[in-house]
């Protein structure tokens, strides 16, 4: 039987090459994002080992109806990927309830969300599971002009901590990771890196080689936590 793994934030950047990685190493990859036609998009360029759940991960009902999904097909999760996040950088004297909503409601409680339904089916199924969360540094200390970034990824490793003291016992276990700048469209006028030039950034491949290494790993390993940076960085 084929392995499944589930992946947010799918449809660009890291979520979209953790994709086209399982894809290629024939498990049934399942894609959550919001923009259907994205997800159909990627849906053609993958193939039938990728099926797609237009799901707002912030949203209590599109994340249930999707995990029913999973387990009514699947009946299993091998891995579940948290990668869905947004991102601004501005002083906090400068951002809105609106920031603080979307930040807080899709880096850190999109997560919580996705992973209550994630560990409902991995519980029941006989096999292991691997919850990796995708952080950042700015879950390891704080950074300027990002504190709002700072409180929900602070929290996803927080949360991470906690629960994997829960679900070790059911042969459950979380990675989180804690890349520094990734060279994915993240980085705009809007956003611009803090650094400068971006030549050096990690590449999303980098991160999707940590996570089949995490997909390799017998269950009895449990890898905590990771912190990854460019060389024009330090964390």
């Amino acid at each position: 039987m084929k392995k499944v793994i589930v992946i947010s934030g799918v449809t660009s950047g890291v979520g979209k090459e953790i994709a086209s990685k399982f894809v290629g190493l024939d498990w049934n990859v399942i894609g959550l994002a919001r923009n259907e036609s994205k997800l159909q998009e990627l849906s053609q360029n993958l193939g039938e080992n990728f099926i797609f759940l237009a799901t707002d991960i912030r949203n209590e009902e599109n994340v249930t109806s999707a995990f029913k999904y999973i387990k009514t097909n699947f009946n299993k999760i091998d891995i579940i990927v948290n990668n869905a996040a947004i991102f601004k950088m501005d002083e906090f004297i400068n951002c809105s309830f609106n920031d603080i909503n979307l930040m807080i409601d899709t880096n850190l409680k999109g997560a919580m969300y996705s992973t209550l339904k994630a560990i409902e089916i991995m519980k029941q199924s006989s096999s292991s599971g691997r919850i990796i969360n995708i952080a950042s540094v700015a879950a390891t200390h704080g950074i300027e002009n990002q504190a709002i970034y700072c409180a929900s990824k602070f929290g996803l490793n927080g949360f991470s901590e906690a629960l994997n003291q829960e679900v070790i016992k059911d042969n459950i276990s979380i990675t989180t990771l804690f890349p520094g700048g990734i060279d994915t469209p993240l980085w705009s006028e809007n956003n611009p890196y803090p650094a400068g030039s971006t030549e050096n950034l990690l590449k999303a491949n980098d991160i999707v080689n940590i996570i089949e290494m995490l997909s390799d790993l017998e269950p009895r390993i449990i890898l905590k936590n990771m912190t990854i940076f460019p060389s024009n960085e330090w964390h």
